[in-house]
């Protein structure tokens, strides 16, 4: 490297940190949301200056170290290949789009076409990573932009690839004009088409909930929680060698008995206010083996009583013969079980039960309640859609407190896609309620609320059906097929360029 090079590379070095910087808080624990729209500014700058294999995989550890430090303390209770699986598949979400473009985007002699070629990439590596089966669409930036109501209702009709699309949409333009030295002459249709199709969005979004707002009535649901003596109490049993496990059983077994009696003390307390639904969050009422079905027929007796819809969770100890040790319990008011729906995704081994939502039809309208880490899968979740439910209840947990907020906010796209109404009833981690556009109706954060934990919500009784449910991810098949015509258009601009030198 000459003297000439080296500060050019230092300074193109400065595009790297700084997109490693505003990584860190593209969603997450540190979660800001202006952030998802600047840090990959960055990294295409960094990867479209690049003139050598060497500064290309330079970039590979500084971004691999990022996308750890973005994970640590959201995946715990997770094996380390798990851990090693997402950093990688973040890293990978970062530069393969940019790699695409840094090889494609000069060989684009329209202008408008070239600052397509990132966000269509960006798409393509995100819907091809939610086909693994641990991951979802736990990577995506538009998780980042729950705050960001008017935008998001394009997630009822693009599913959860629309406005990553534009966040990558708006790198690809910005680079542009970079380029150009911030020439706005030079590059006035592609900066016009992006900010006319942003401004759009905005609108429709805007109009979507000022005129299109839920109107159908509501119906009051409880949620309880209960804390611990600790966090995890019951995962740490979980854990635990096979020994420890046979001379600690009594000890737990004790603690799980005094934890559903001040369950249903808490809810007994809130019948009074009205409540017709009742939720428990996962892992929050456990109980080993040998006493499920008492604990089972206790439940069914606290919901016949009172006449309310229940949804308890119950995590099951010991030795057991259900598909899953999780499972969330549809109790109708007449104390019969109208479902028993086991949780079927799972951090560390993927799909492994069940692949159904099913579903409950009451007064209140249709309701179906999978088990939080389920959420983060939209083809699963989308059965909701297509079946009608208008309400999701959701058992959820979060044993990673930095993951307090993420999951919860990550839920609520499955209710935007869907046209569904919903409450995520969190044990460790954020409960919160929601309608179909996202507004938010009640929430209440386990680590700030250290007494008394019970929430009442009203709900509307009433979803939508949307464009989403009805045509499934024909966006993210559209820059699949976006990103081939633009590839094949940049390869033959080359050979016709290569034919005329």
């Amino acid at each position: 490297m000459n003297k000439t090079e080296k500060p050019a590379f230092l300074f193109n070095f400065l595009w790297l940190v700084l997109g490693c910087v505003f990584l860190l808080f593209m969603g997450g624990k540190w979660n800001i949301p202006v952030t998802a729209w600047i840090g990959s500014i960055f990294f295409l700058r960094y990867f479209r200056m690049q003139r050598s294999f060497r500064g290309i995989l330079l970039a590979f550890p500084f971004i691999l170290v990022a996308s750890h430090i973005y994970f640590i303390g959201l995946a715990e209770q997770v094996e380390f290949g798990f851990k090693i699986l997402i950093a990688m598949s973040f890293t990978l979400y970062i530069m393969i789009p940019c790699l695409a473009d840094r090889f494609l985007y000069k060989k684009i002699r329209n202008q408008f076409l070239s600052t397509l070629i990132y966000p269509a990439s960006l798409i393509v590596i995100q819907f091809l990573l939610s086909y693994i089966e641990q991951l979802g669409t736990t990577l995506h930036w538009t998780g980042s932009m729950f705050s960001y109501k008017p935008l998001i209702q394009l997630v009822s009709v693009t599913g959860v690839w629309g406005p990553s699309f534009l966040a990558g949409w708006l790198a690809s333009v910005t680079n542009l004009l970079w380029e150009e030295k911030f020439d706005l002459k030079k590059v006035i249709k592609p900066v016009a088409v992006f900010a006319g199709v942003f401004l759009l969005v905005i609108a429709l979004g805007s109009i979507r909930m000022a005129f299109f707002a839920p109107d159908a009535g509501t119906v009051k649901i409880g949620s309880v929680i209960v804390g611990f003596q600790e966090d995890n109490l019951f995962y740490a049993y979980d854990d635990m060698p096979q020994q420890a496990k046979l001379e600690q059983k009594e000890k737990y077994r004790a603690m799980t008995h005094e934890v559903q009696n001040e369950l249903f003390a808490v809810s007994d307390m809130l019948i009074p206010s009205g409540i017709r639904i009742l939720s428990w969050a996962s892992g929050n009422a456990v109980a080993f083996a040998e006493d499920e079905a008492l604990l089972i027929s206790r439940m069914q007796e606290f919901a016949r009583e009172h006449k309310i819809y229940f949804f308890p969770d119950l995590i099951v100890l010991g030795d057991f013969k259900g598909p899953d040790r999780n499972h969330v319990i549809a109790i109708q008011p007449d104390g019969q079980i109208a479902y028993d729906h086991y949780k079927g995704r799972n951090p560390n081994v993927g799909f492994y039960q069940g692949n159904l939502v099913e579903v409950i039809d009451t007064p209140y309208g249709k309701i179906a309640s999978p088990i939080c880490f389920e959420m983060e899968f939209h083809r699963f979740i989308r059965q909701a859609g297509k079946k009608g439910v208008d309400i999701l209840i959701v058992p959820g947990d979060e044993p990673a407190r930095g993951a307090a907020n993420i999951h919860t906010e990550l839920s609520m796209f499955r209710a935007i896609e869907n046209g569904c109404s919903m409450l995520r009833t969190t044990l460790e981690g954020l409960t919160m309620g929601t309608d179909y556009q996202g507004r938010v109706l009640s929430q209440l954060d386990f680590y700030n609320t250290t007494k008394n934990r019970s929430i009442i919500t009203e709900l509307p009784v009433k979803g939508v059906r949307t464009f989403y449910t009805q045509t499934g991810d024909w966006f993210a098949w559209f820059c699949i097929i976006l990103f081939i015509f633009l590839t094949i258009s940049a390869n033959l601009n080359d050979r016709r360029q290569d034919t005329t030198l």
